[in-house]
Parts: structure tokens; sequence; C-alpha cells
């Protein structure tokens, strides 16, 4: 068994620029439709997936990431609370972030069986 860890942290303001800016072609980069959806242009959300996506990025085995696109990251909401809308290969991926009123941060453990 290994473990990987992967952090990130995001800049809300920068991330409303950019979000500001370019709208759907921005978003259409990092999320899918079902995606977006579920985020319905909440910004604080916006931010926790998209971080959440870096994160798990981050703390794939490279091998892994040569086999996939960011994208293929998908990030679900249900009752205030992200998931992974798709399971990544066999790995188990636990997570957590935190918000204040400038940044997003995001740990991941992934546990590679």
């Amino acid at each position: 068994m290994e473990i990987h860890t992967g952090i990130d942290i995001i800049e809300i303001e920068r991330f409303k620029k950019a979000y500001e800016k370019y709208r759907e072609k921005f978003l259409k980069k990092i999320f899918f439709n079902d995606e977006l959806k579920l985020l319905k242009e909440n910004l604080i959300k916006l931010c926790i997936s998209f971080s959440l996506k870096e994160s798990i990025w981050k703390a794939l085995p490279e091998k892994t990431q040569q086999k996939l696109l960011f994208k293929d990251i998908k990030i679900g909401w249900k009752e205030n609370k992200p998931f992974l809308l798709k399971k990544i290969r066999n790995y188990k991926i636990l997570f957590s972030y935190s918000i204040n009123e400038n940044y997003v941060i995001t740990f991941v453990l992934l546990i590679e069986p």
C-alpha cells in the first residue's frame, strides 16, 4: 500500500477575476457540464472544486496522470459537501478543505492498494 498526498491553495479574488473575465471559456477548461450544473455559479464551490481537482492531480502518480485528463477528476456536491462523482482507478481518496475570506486550501490523501 502506498499513500500519496496533494495540497493546493487558491486565492479567491484571483479565481474570481479569471472567472469574471473568461466565464464559460474558463469554466469549460476545468469542469464538465454535469459538474457546472451542481455548482450553479457559486464562487466558493467553484474554488473548492477546482482546488480539490488540483490537489488530487498532484497526489496522483505520474503514470496515472499520463493516462488521465485534468477534467476527468469530477467533483460533485451534496448537502453542501463535495464528493468524487467518478472513481479514479481503484484509489481510495480522502480529502479535506478549509476556507477563509481570502483563500481556499485543500488537502488530499490518495491510498493506492
